[in-house]
């Protein structure tokens, strides 16, 4: 089976967004980060209170509540912001070229502007679906991103990997959260 496509900046940000989302750290660093600000501002704010400022307590209240509330979303949108600028800063010669990957038997054949890899199917340790790509993980740490508007047949796609006996992680519903 051969695919023909072109990469673009957000196949690179949904690749780069999904892999952090799977992250036991990063998401680590997003609850510590969002329960330290908000009991923060809590103690400070039971502490403000107990000295009689009635002012600093308001307001430390209400930091309290916009951490409490808002913590995730900004988590959420500065990542997002920080892995757009790293992309473009380090893939950007490769938005618009035509990538091609021949699925064999024993391995899938990769072709771009810069040259070829052959990569063996028994390297391939994870597919994940996600609902606009196919995320293939190989067991060096390297992955191929392949997105589904831009190729013909996804279905048949999933069901080649299949039939040559590679995992598919279904994440069909998966969104940066």
């Amino acid at each position: 089976m051969k695919l023909e496509y072109v990469i673009e900046e957000n196949d690179f940000l949904d690749f780069q967004l999904f892999t952090a989302s799977k992250s036991k750290r990063i998401n680590k660093k997003k609850k510590n980060g969002w329960l330290l600000l908000t009991i923060s501002a809590i103690v400070m704010g039971i502490y403000f209170y107990m000295n009689q400022n009635m002012l600093m307590t308001i307001y430390f209240g209400i930091v309290s509540l916009t951490c409490g509330l808002f913590y995730p979303k900004y988590f959420k949108w500065r990542y997002k912001k920080h892995y757009k600028a790293y992309i473009n800063e380090n893939y950007s010669k490769r938005f618009g070229l035509i990538e091609i990957i021949e699925i064999n038997d024993n391995y899938i054949l990769s072709k771009d502007k810069i040259g070829e890899g052959k990569i063996k199917l028994s390297e391939i340790e994870t597919i994940n679906e996600t609902g606009n790509h196919f995320f293939l993980k190989v067991s060096t740490g390297m992955s191929l991103i392949i997105p589904k508007d831009r190729i013909n047949n996804p279905n048949k796609v999933r069901s080649e990997f299949e039939k040559l006996g590679l995992k598919i992680n279904n994440e069909l519903n998966w969104k940066w959260k």
